[in-house]
């Protein structure tokens, strides 16, 4: 094991040294979001920026591109899967990630209704292989990187609306994933769904790429037994991708709420006024976890929230209520952790850190030895979709964020103390937690796509106007740079529809997609270039 550990540490090393491409939704197997070794996007030329590809898609673009060589690859809402050479703008390939959904196993009606057969997660690269996840079915694909011609497919939740909304991360012939599931909202909307029965997991794969075959080298399920109807279910792993401690030789995931809890745990909540007391410390919903690359063992696991238990039939804004009786007796906030952290290197004066945000506005900073909290800093209001969702990023220094207060709540931005009812962006030092900046959105948009960094500035993006729902179809969104030491809006450029996605940055050339699920326009894959 010691010897394992050792040439993972040198071939990690080995291989960041070496690799300036975009790697997957945070950019490398930090989850960081830093383009740190890019000398050539900067304020200094943020302004002379030009669209140089432009391709549309039917309902768009949402997953940050991954960049191999002169290739970008990315997944689209109307259920493709594409490779362009962002240098020419011209197509090498193009599949129909719907179809290879299809031909692994036909849609039940509860999947039809409830799912969508696309991927929307970012890709990862093996030398020749290239990995995504899908929605329906939650399946991991191997495609050929040259021809995208389907390699190997393997399942990695079986639940009937489990999918992958969490981009792998590839590290050292290992591929790690986390499941999540559309259960909380069939609860609500698919007529006679018996609720709840999924639970969240993470995997480690490997793909051999001569047979085609995947290998699971571990699994761990994210609450204890029973699981199912009157039993534990939820505990999704949503967003971002995992992150990678190369010399702890840990990977480093975060979870969701609970959908239900047994009825002895409902009777330990009509019993207390401490609801902390009543969450089983085997039970790991909105919690972060450290786990052994090698074998899977949990190292630690930080649970962040008191029981939480909720499913969209307790309500949501704008959205009706159909089967109510489907809600918790005792509903939680819904603070779902929406990312995995972001693992923070230690430097001559700081340990090893994670940084994470959650949909209730916290940002935290978290040990990454042993899980201790470092410190917590409330950011912003939480709402049905944030409060802080969609990832972070991190530099050397700081933390930056996008708050995205989906409730249009009127809060005070820190620390100006400017009173707003949009989103914001914003800084926190990672040594304190101690917020630096925080710049409200442009045009008094909304803003779900999480930050960028690179150079002295940060690229963010305003989604458009949105109402209390969350939808901002009809508006058009923006890409925005802001200088990373005060948060100043240095550029602000229209875009064609609304923009929920991420930033990839490469050389000089900045690469994202508009659009969103439910969407019912078209959408773009974005080129642009200093």
């Amino acid at each position: 094991m010691m010897l394992l550990r050792a040439a993972l540490i040198l071939l990690s090393l080995s291989s960041l040294s070496q690799s300036v491409d975009w790697s997957g939704w945070g950019g490398s197997i930090f989850n960081n979001r830093w383009a740190s070794q890019n000398a050539i996007v900067s304020s200094s030329n943020i302004n002379t920026i030009t669209q140089h590809c432009h391709l549309t898609y039917p309902i768009g673009v949402s997953a940050t591109p991954t960049i191999g060589g002169d290739i970008v690859y990315y997944p689209t809402w109307n259920g493709l899967f594409v490779a362009l050479n962002y240098v020419t703008c011209v197509v090498q390939w193009e599949i129909n990630v719907t179809t290879i959904v299809h031909d692994y196993a036909p849609l039940t009606k509860v999947q039809a209704e409830a799912t969508n057969p696309i991927s929307r997660t970012s890709p990862q690269i093996d030398d020749d292989v290239l990995y995504f996840g899908t929605q329906t079915h939650a399946l991991i694909v191997a495609v050929s990187l040259s021809s995208g011609q389907t390699l190997g497919v393997i399942q990695i939740n079986p639940h009937p609306v489990a999918v992958l909304t969490m981009s792998p991360t590839f590290f050292n012939s290992i591929l790690f994933v986390g499941a999540s599931s559309l259960e909380e909202g069939a609860a609500n909307s698919v007529s006679g769904y018996q609720c709840c029965s999924f639970a969240g997991n993470v995997v480690a794969l490997t793909f051999d790429h001569s047979s085609g075959k995947f290998s699971v080298v571990w699994n761990v399920t994210m609450l204890p037994e029973p699981i199912g109807v009157g039993g534990w279910s939820g505990a999704a792993v949503w967003g971002s991708q995992p992150s990678i401690d190369t010399a702890g030789g840990q990977v480093f995931f975060a979870t969701g709420n609970i959908y239900e809890a047994p009825q002895s745990v409902q009777a330990c909540i009509n019993s207390t006024t401490n609801e902390t007391s009543c969450l089983p410390s085997n039970v790991w919903q909105e919690s972060v976890l450290a786990v052994d690359i090698a074998s899977g063992r949990v190292n630690w696991v930080r649970q962040l929230s008191p029981l939480d238990a909720w499913t969209v039939a307790c309500g949501i804004p704008g959205v009706s209520k159909r089967n109510p009786a489907l809600c918790p007796e005792t509903p939680g906030p819904d603070a779902d952790f929406g990312m995995a952290p972001t693992f923070v290197p230690r430097n001559s004066s700081a340990e090893s850190t994670v940084v994470v945000g959650q949909k209730n506005g916290n940002l935290y900073s978290l040990s990454a030895n042993t899980g201790k909290l470092i410190w917590s800093t409330i950011t912003s209001p939480d709402g049905t979709s944030g409060g802080l969702s969609w990832g972070i990023a991190a530099d050397d220094s700081q933390v930056y964020f996008t708050a995205i207060n989906s409730l249009n709540l009127a809060w005070q931005l820190q620390p100006s103390n400017q009173t707003v009812n949009n989103s914001a962006y914003g800084a926190a030092s990672l040594v304190d937690g101690t917020l630096v900046w925080e710049t409200s959105t442009p045009q008094d948009q909304s803003a779900y796509p999480p930050p960028s960094v690179v150079g002295d500035l940060v690229l963010v993006g305003r989604t458009g106007v949105a109402t209390v729902a969350g939808a901002a179809a009809g508006t058009r969104g923006g890409l925005v740079a802001l200088a990373k030491s005060t948060g100043e809006v240095i550029v602000d450029i229209d875009l064609d529809v609304l923009f929920q996605g991420g930033i990839a940055i490469q050389d000089n050339y900045i690469l994202f997609g508009t659009g969103y699920v439910r969407f019912q326009g078209i959408g773009s894959f974005y080129v642009m270039q200093v």
